[in-house]
């Protein structure tokens, strides 16, 4: 009889313990941006604000610096549903939706209250979402970025001519070579982890990057001055595996959605703040000198850049309804 009863209790206990795991959702979040850098940082927040909000219902696990892969590995990952979530630039979306390549374009966004009023617009990207929702088949849970990007060299850019033929480092994204040559650079694609031994052998003469990341990434130590040029506020993703989105169900998908709500607009806010704390930091801790050539001729250049590929692309007033 002894035995019977141990039996069934064992029975019991195995059985909650099972309900158990089973009501509790655990998740994976990854990027490649290392451990330091805002947009690993935003993330990981995100990450910390499901988990911490969800009554031990979620557990989200957070792995930062590429430790699940590269940019492409992550990608490929969210797409097949091997990785739950992760930070993306817009440019890996290009491949299936050349619209993507759009929101790769500098001086798109006008200054910060530009950029605050579209990406805090639940709805004013629905045109981007859309295309992610269909194929392939991801779901925007938040908007990252805000990062300023400038230009940094080991030279003085004083203006825009001062690119004309210099080797610069560049993605492999055809907007991002083709900005480069509309303002007389010469791209030269270089991997983001790469650019450090790129620019310290002379491979290239400099890069574009945010703020952040010329520290995180130590280009500083590489180079000798920044550009002040101001001609991208990034934009990026927090995507989803949307199978995965409606298998975890309603109570999950808020406790998601809700955590978006609150982490995205603080740390948008924050990412605008640092810009200013960065740049002394650059100055004083690395010597970074600081030039401010005219921004006349890079925002032309890149103006018509965005304008010829949306008409390219056959959605100019899809882009100027949503840029406006």
């Amino acid at each position: 009889m002894k035995k019977i009863l141990v039996g069934i209790l064992s029975f019991l206990m195995l059985t909650s313990m099972t309900a158990y795991a089973k009501d509790k959702v655990e998740l994976v979040a990854a990027t490649i941006n290392p451990d330091g850098s805002l947009l690993a940082e935003v993330l990981q927040a995100y990450s910390e604000e499901v988990t911490n909000s969800s009554a031990g219902k979620v557990k989200v696990d957070f792995f930062p610096g590429g430790q699940l892969g590269d940019a492409s590995t992550l990608y490929q990952s969210v797409v097949d549903g091997s990785i739950d979530m992760i930070y993306s630039d817009p440019g890996w979306f290009a491949e299936r939706h050349p619209e993507f390549d759009i929101l790769e374009g500098n001086y798109l966004f006008k200054s910060k209250e530009h950029f605050m009023s579209i990406v805090n617009d639940e709805h004013k990207l629905d045109f981007f979402k859309n295309k992610l929702l269909k194929d392939p088949g991801v779901i925007v849970l938040m908007i990252a970025g805000g990062l300023e990007r400038d230009i940094i060299s080991t030279y003085p850019i004083n203006s825009i001519e001062d690119l004309k033929g210099k080797n610069m480092r560049s993605k492999s994204t055809s907007t991002n070579m083709d900005w480069w040559h509309s303002i007389g650079a010469n791209p030269v694609p270089v991997a983001f982890k790469e650019v450090y031994t790129a620019v310290q052998t002379g491979v290239v003469r400099g890069s574009q990057n945010s703020l952040d990341a010329m520290i995180s990434m130590r280009f500083a130590e590489v180079n000798d001055y920044i550009a002040r040029t101001q001609h991208n506020i990034s934009i990026g993703f927090i995507v989803m595996n949307k199978a995965k989105y409606d298998e975890v169900g309603g109570d999950i998908q808020a406790i998601l959605n809700k955590a978006a709500k609150k982490i995205q607009p603080m740390y948008l806010e924050k990412a605008f703040a640092l810009s200013d704390e960065k740049l002394e930091s650059l100055k004083k801790d690395f010597g970074i000198k600081v030039t401010n050539p005219d921004k006349a001729p890079f925002i032309k250049a890149s103006r018509t850049q965005i304008d010829d590929l949306a008409k390219k692309l056959g959605v100019l007033d899809e882009i100027n309804s949503i840029f406006e």
